[in-house]
């Protein structure tokens, strides 16, 4: 679907993947943001991805769960991230420095095959609104998902050195970034997801900073999704 700034509810139905009759009700109601204009509703598109990032942050574990499942299997987290997609001890003195190490992980590691597209997609979801979610943590992300951009889901994890102001809502340095690898809006809202679920574990973002290397990282991943496996 090509994406506009103003979309109808037909639209943004197809965006979010949602029946026009539950799109026109959430937004009634208050729970999406838009404007009726006559007996009509629109849509921008910048208010909508911000609040679906806040709302989905905000979530509880069994709302996560709703949004993660699919008809097929589901793909633990930690399946999605490889050692060679974590970066450690990375510099960077601004948000910019970050968004172009993240292209270039991309890039390097066949994640990508047009690092300026989304470089240029990055910076431009992060000039609607910071996707800081709190606790030292950011998901950036390109502002469209789209299979130009990335073949197939992944996620990459890098931790700076020094933390930088990222313009996260609780104002503190974020020094964790999971980088969504999305192929389509379907897709991303499910790795949002499952990254908001890993941020309501006790103490995470303490564990993912003391881990000494890529290895480290990858078992504070896979042990989450084992206990989520055998406790669900």
């Amino acid at each position: 679907m090509a994406k506009n700034d103003i979309m109808t509810t037909k639209e943004l139905a197809e965006y979010i993947k949602l029946n026009e009759k539950t799109v026109i009700k959430m937004a009634q109601t208050g729970k999406l943001p838009g404007v009726k204009i006559g007996n009509q509703w629109r849509f921008h598109l910048a208010a909508i991805d911000n609040y679906i990032q806040g709302q989905i942050v905000k979530s509880a574990d069994e709302d996560l769960d709703l949004l993660i499942q699919t008809e097929t299997t589901i793909i633990p987290l930690s399946r999605l991230v490889s050692l060679e997609n974590i970066k450690l001890n990375l510099k960077a003195k601004n948000g910019d420095d970050v968004l172009k190490i993240l292209a270039k992980i991309a890039r390097e590691n066949k994640l990508t095959l047009n690092e300026q597209l989304l470089l240029k997609e990055l910076r431009n979801r992060e000039q609607m609104m910071s996707t800081a979610i709190g606790k030292g943590v950011a998901v950036p992300h390109p502002r469209n998902p789209s299979a130009e951009i990335f073949q197939k889901p992944n996620v990459v994890f890098a931790r700076l050195e020094k933390g930088i102001d990222f313009g996260a809502p609780d104002a503190k340095d974020v020094f964790v970034f999971f980088m969504i690898c999305a192929p389509n809006e379907f897709v991303h809202l499910r790795l949002l997801a499952k990254i908001a679920k890993l941020m309501h574990v006790e103490n995470i973002t303490e564990k993912l900073l003391r881990a000494q290397d890529r290895e480290k990282i990858m078992q504070i991943l896979l042990e989450v999704d084992h206990k989520r496996m055998f406790s669900d």
